[in-house]
């Protein structure tokens, strides 16, 4: 029997994840093991979607995460603690999965060196912006990956351009649409009481001239449309707001919630404002319109595809545009994202390369 161990950290990974995990669990050719990194570890952002999502809870949570904690901390902490905890529980991976361009991901590089094998799911993604702490993660984990799993041809050129062999690399799908398909109602039309203001990247709130254009956005769209701006609050983001004494207007601060609540109030959204990468695809199921305050993003599909639109905030000039973007009705197709089989087929690729 093979050793399959899973390595995440942050919400988004949970979401991605949850179906690979569930498949893993089930396998009779595997053993799962479940390894929190714990950069995520107050309940709003780790435990509650572990419930919403159906994810059994981990067999360890490495407790690298803490409020004020530098990268730099939590990278030091990981490699160490996952290899002593490997050799204390005697565990001996097959193959070690990891997801996405968190700090968790890093933690590929010494177990690499150790000789373990590494998957990469949601590989291939550049933005090409080396600001983004995620940019550099996620090139990272690619290089020392044994098997890459990308969402779509596009993300599959990309990491052959950087000289990864193509023998490595699996066009899977996007595995965002099994876990929001599940629990969404896609027939829902919401009732387009609110604006959704999303603004946790550090490229934006440690910057407060950038922070500050975005203030004046969300607030420009609320005079525009009457409709209010609800600001989800993080706590990186919250800091700069006050530590910089960014008058924030009209706009509301409300809590982060679950996913499940999150979906319904992303469906009663008339649009987004949002630096997140997810928020470029999730909505796009939902036929939700985003605008996105960022300068290079990593799906430029979202956008190509009239998912999303592109905000340069130093040029308030493009404040109409972008707004009028969003209200208007427009074709857009979210294709781009898969069949919705991704989950079934990473864990037959993983078979199948292991047995």
């Amino acid at each position: 029997m093979k050793t399959i161990v899973t390595i995440t950290g942050i919400r988004p990974d949970f979401i991605r994840m949850s179906k690979i995990f569930n498949k893993l669990d089930q396998a009779e050719w595997c053993k799962h093991i479940l390894i929190h990194t714990g950069q995520h570890y107050d309940n709003l952002l780790s435990g509650i979607f572990f419930k919403d999502l159906n994810i059994r809870e981990p067999d360890f949570n490495l407790q690298i995460g803490g409020a004020g904690k530098k990268h730099y901390h939590q990278q030091a902490e990981l490699g160490t603690k996952v290899i002593e905890l490997f050799e204390k529980e005697n565990i001996k991976p097959d193959l070690i999965l990891f997801l996405g361009d968190s700090n968790s991901v890093l933690a590929s590089v010494p177990l690499r060196k150790e000789g373990y094998a590494i998957g990469h799911i949601e590989a291939g993604m550049r933005s090409y912006d080396e600001r983004m702490l995620e940019e550099i993660n996620r090139k990272v984990c690619d290089h020392v990956s044994n098997y890459l799993f990308v969402y779509h041809n596009n993300y599959k050129k990309k990491a052959m351009r950087e000289g990864i062999d193509e023998n490595k690399i699996h066009v899977v799908g996007n595995t965002i649409i099994e876990p929001l398909t599940e629990i969404a109602d896609l027939d829902y039309v919401g009732n387009k009481k609110h604006i959704i203001l999303d603004i946790h990247r550090p490229e934006n709130f440690k910057y407060p001239d950038r922070l500050k254009k975005i203030i004046q956005f969300a607030n420009f769209c609320n005079e525009s449309t009457k409709i209010p701006v609800k600001m989800l609050r993080f706590r990186g983001t919250m800091h700069s707001l006050e530590h910089n004494d960014i008058d924030i207007g009209n706009i509301e601060t409300i809590e982060l919630m679950g996913y499940k609540n999150f979906i319904k109030f992303m469906q009663d959204s008339l649009f987004i404002i949002s630096d997140s990468g997810t928020a470029q695809e999730e909505p796009a199921l939902l036929n939700i319109p985003v605008i996105v305050p960022r300068d290079f993003t990593e799906r430029p599909e979202s956008v190509l595809n009239n998912n999303s639109t592109m905000l340069s905030v130093n040029d308030t000039t493009g404040f109409l545009k972008a707004l009028k973007w969003a209200t208007e009705e427009r074709h857009r197709d979210c294709a781009w994202l898969g069949d919705g089989n991704a989950s079934d087929e990473i864990v037959k690729i993983i078979k199948e390369c292991l047995l």
